[in-house]
């Protein structure tokens, strides 16, 4: 797995903001009845497994304020004007689920490294102590 993402956090945000763009003008074009639901995950993921949490978090609730937006200009006729909400809402914990799991297996993952490096070192240092060395020559015999 390559650090570049890691290393280039703001042309990865750059991206996932254009990805998020072109979901959101895509779920406005194609109306309301055709949902776009499951492609804000894209950017969502993307910005958490590649940016981190707080990266993920602000896509996901850029996330849900663009889905709430596509919605709304589509003229999507509800039976309660409440019920825009509660969708907004379900899409958000959705969005926000997505990111904060995906940021905690990404951290997961580079700890598990970072640990599984300092073991193999210790165990490395562990196996160099046990061999035999040369004899000693700093001790003195008695005559």
């Amino acid at each position: 797995m390559t650090d570049w993402p890691r290393a280039h956090p703001r042309t990865v945000l750059a991206l996932t903001a254009a990805l998020l763009a072109f979901t959101t003008w895509l779920d406005y074009v194609t109306g309301y009845e055709l949902g776009f639901f499951i492609f804000y995950f894209l950017p969502v993921s993307a910005a958490a497994w590649l940016v981190g949490r707080r990266a993920g978090v602000a896509v996901a609730l850029a996330s849900g304020g663009c889905w709430f937006l596509s919605d709304r200009m589509a003229h999507h006729p509800y039976s309660n004007a409440l019920f825009i909400y509660w969708e907004t809402a379900m899409r958000l914990a959705s969005y926000l689920t997505t990111a904060l799991t995906l940021s905690r297996i990404r951290e997961d993952g580079v700890e598990r490294r970072r640990l599984q490096g300092r073991l193999d070192a210790a165990l490395a240092e562990l196996d160099r102590l046990r061999q035999p060395g040369p004899p000693s020559t700093g001790s003195r015999q008695a005559p």
